[in-house]
């Protein structure tokens, strides 16, 4: 891997961690605008997209990326309602 294709894979790394990271104040807000299920959805869609370009940062063809990225939002949006639905609590 070159220089430059690890500084990439080390800033998706850190960007990841920061979508990760609870941010509690951003959460009770949404919480009490009611879009508290829309920001964590959100949040799936923006993880979901970092872990596509992580994997298509070493694919040479942009059609087998496109076909990798629509694959996965339509599963992802499935998953995250899942997700914030089944725990009953804000996470």
């Amino acid at each position: 891997m070159s220089s430059s294709s690890t500084s990439y894979q080390q800033a998706l790394d850190l960007f990841t961690e920061s979508v990760i990271k609870p941010d509690t104040e951003l959460r009770v807000n949404a919480a009490n605008k009611n879009c508290y299920a829309e920001l964590m959805e959100i949040r799936q869609h923006c993880l979901t997209y970092l872990n596509t370009l992580k994997e298509i940062h070493q694919i040479e063809s942009a059609d087998e990326s496109d076909d990798i990225e629509s694959i996965k939002i339509v599963s992802t949006k499935v998953e995250s309602m899942e997700m914030v639905f089944s725990h009953g609590e804000l996470m």
